[in-house]
């Protein structure tokens, strides 16, 4: 069971999101060559960028139950379930959580790490809490069509789960009841679908943006961060930042018991703005149907009498949104020819081509044949010698299937600096595995007891991406490009027997204290030895957290192991020692790569990142 299951809980509002932009661009983690003007904010993508002393939390703000379903029923209002209108909050007895990219080449991936939410009514205890699950943004494109100065018009989905639940509090909802009895493993399934954030320190959303999402039940076994169903993926895979028709990958889930198909468009619909609204001027009339024949080949346009259509998408009606989430139900119980194939032909997203419905143009399709493969977690941090195993899963037309799933290096979507990948034997792992009969294989990535060197000069370990896709897939398949995994492999970093401060720890706490001034300006110098002995009790704790840990320290998470034993141990005995020689600036080779026309502001960001990966892409298939 997942969020897409009933019973399920619909909830919208803002999140903030307060990021630092220093750590953003390559060059400023040179230490030798950084200047404090490096730290100041800046309009046209130089510097610091727009938040160089963000704070790295991320927040719910003002979210609110707007939507649940319970069985066939939508409820909406708190007359029929006092659920509706209840906030959904972040912990009361904790920090926030915070939002990590995994690296400046590889901000794509974004992830959350130490939140905790809890519903509540306001008045008695918490309904529920349980702990976020980290995870990581997938299926990032270009959402919004208009945008205020400096707004971020990407849009993304995050799914997870919400562990260690505690249910305590009680009103008379016949939703939560259901939800309570219907989840595992103390668990419930969440997604929330992220836009219309605000970059501009002059406009009251300035690091906020909207977010609308699902709550539902959890079962045991299941993947934590996407759903075991039927995948859609745009028609354009080249381009993701400008999709076909303005609607891009969903994801859905058949229940051949109730005969109802539940869909997922909370983050594959075009908005016209940060508002979040659909442009009921230009969106076009969208249907949700199911291909009569099988097919060799991805479908630009089908005629009427080739598809079964299962309903209307009813995203332009009043509040559809914001009661549903973007999921939508549709009943084929009433087709005896979707009864009987559903399980074996491809679903289609439809657009009328014809003003008598007689032909449609084919707007996002499931992948061909049905073959889909996905691992559920798909960002690592790998120490020197240690392995990382990721859950794989494979299906066909969403039932999990016993093939083969080929792996292999997946550099496309991210890079743009230094040279990555390399060297290529620092990680090692299976060309080729073999699910069971339910879907899974356990994919183990190895890296080297010696690391992977330091190939990028100032920026610790190495970052290497791992494609995957069924061995029988179709060549001609469309994919998603962002099914892939990716991987920061530390350097081999070991710790002396008497760590000082000039040789060993100040190179390592000057490099936050330029890249995070938030902390250096406001409460501890990281560059300046006298300061930082001043709080070693706190420091000692910060870096001694486990990563689950919101006040886990560095706020990035890309300290190695090496290093923090380092810390540890010098915060031990805080030897200061001699001043090193003063070393000339590092210059690492840069890829020629792929150029791309931007606008100042877009430099150094996920638009950046996303472009570049699109015309790496087009070269490819040159």
């Amino acid at each position: 069971m997942s969020y897409l299951d009933t019973p399920r809980l619909h909830f919208t509002g803002h999140f903030q999101a307060d990021v630092s932009t220093i750590n953003n661009e390559v060059t400023f983690y040179d230490i030798s060559t950084f200047t404090p003007d490096d730290q100041q904010l800046t309009t046209d993508g130089t510097k610091g960028g727009w938040n160089p002393e963000g704070t790295g939390i991320f927040r719910l703000v003002g979210c609110r139950v707007t939507g649940a379903r319970l069985g066939n029923r939508q409820i909406t209002t708190f007359a029929e379930d006092p659920v509706i209108g209840m906030a959904l909050e972040n912990a009361d007895d904790r920090v926030f959580g915070k939002l990590v990219d995994l690296d400046p080449e590889q901000q794509a991936v974004s992830q959350i790490w130490g939140m905790r939410l809890r519903l509540t009514d306001g008045k008695d205890n918490d309904l529920f809490a349980g702990d976020f699950r980290p995870a990581a943004f997938i299926n990032l494109w270009r959402r919004q069509q208009r945008a205020a100065f400096l707004d971020q018009t990407l849009a993304a989905v995050y799914q997870s789960v919400l562990q260690g639940m505690i249910w305590e509090g009680h009103v008379d909802s016949a939703v939560l009841d259901a939800l309570r009895r219907a989840s595992a493993d103390d668990c419930l399934s969440i997604c929330m679908n992220v836009y219309g954030y605000g970059r501009d320190p002059k406009i009251p959303r300035y690091t906020l943006g909207s977010v609308a999402g699902t709550i539902g039940p959890y079962f045991a076994g299941e993947p934590k961060h996407f759903v075991l169903g039927r995948q859609l993926v745009s028609a354009t895979p080249l381009n993701p930042t400008v999709p076909l028709g303005g609607v891009y990958s969903f994801q859905c889930k058949v229940s051949e018991d109730q005969k109802t198909i539940s869909a997922d468009f909370g983050n594959c619909l075009q908005i016209k703005d940060a508002s979040g609204a659909f442009d009921q001027n230009t969106s076009p009339p969208l249907m949700l149907a199911v291909a009569k024949q099988e097919g060799s080949n991805p479908l630009s346009s089908v005629a009427a009498g080739d598809v079964a259509i299962l309903g209307n998408v009813n995203y332009l009606n009043d509040g559809w949104y914001a009661q549903t989430g973007g999921v939508q139900d549709f009943d084929y119980s009433a087709d005896p020819w979707l009864v009987a194939n559903i399980g074996a032909r491809p679903l289609l997203l439809l657009t009328p081509l014809a003003a008598d419905n007689s032909s449609y143009a084919v707007l996002v399709s499931e992948t061909l044949a049905g073959w889909y493969a996905r691992a559920d977690d798909f960002v690592a941090r790998l120490e020197p010698g240690a392995t990382a195993t990721f859950d794989i899963y494979a299906t066909r037309y969403g039932k999990p299937v016993a093939t083969a799933v080929n792996f292999f290096s997946n550099l496309t979507q991210m890079g743009g600096g230094p040279d990555i990948g390399t060297p290529t034997d620092a990680i090692t792992y299976p060309p080729q595995l073999q699910t069971d009969g339910h879907g899974k294989a356990v994919l183990s990535v190895v890296a080297s007891a010696a690391g992977p060197g330091i190939p990028r000069i100032y920026i610790d370990g190495q970052l290497y991406g791992i494609g995957y896709q069924p061995a029988a897939q179709p060549a001609q398949a469309f994919t998603n490009p962002w099914n892939f995994i990716s991987i920061l492999a530390f350097s081999r970093v070991d710790a002396p027997d008497q760590p000082t401060w000039h040789a060993n720890v100040q190179p390592i706490l000057q490099q936050y204290g330029n890249l995070y001034p938030i902390m250096s300006k406001h409460l501890i110098d990281l560059g300046n030895y006298d300061s930082v002995v001043k709080h070693l009790k706190i420091l000692r704790l910060a870096f001694s957290l486990p990563v689950e840990d919101a006040n886990y320290m560095p706020v990035i998470r890309d300290l190695s192991a090496g290093k923090r034993a380092i810390i540890l141990k010098w915060l031990d005995n805080p030897l200061k020692g001699e001043p090193s020689p003063a070393r000339a600036a590092l210059v690492p080779t840069k890829p020629a790569g792929v150029e791309v026309d931007l606008e100042p502001m877009q430099r150094r960001s996920k638009t950046e990142a996303l472009m570049k990966a699109a015309a790496r892409r087009r070269e490819e298939r040159k």
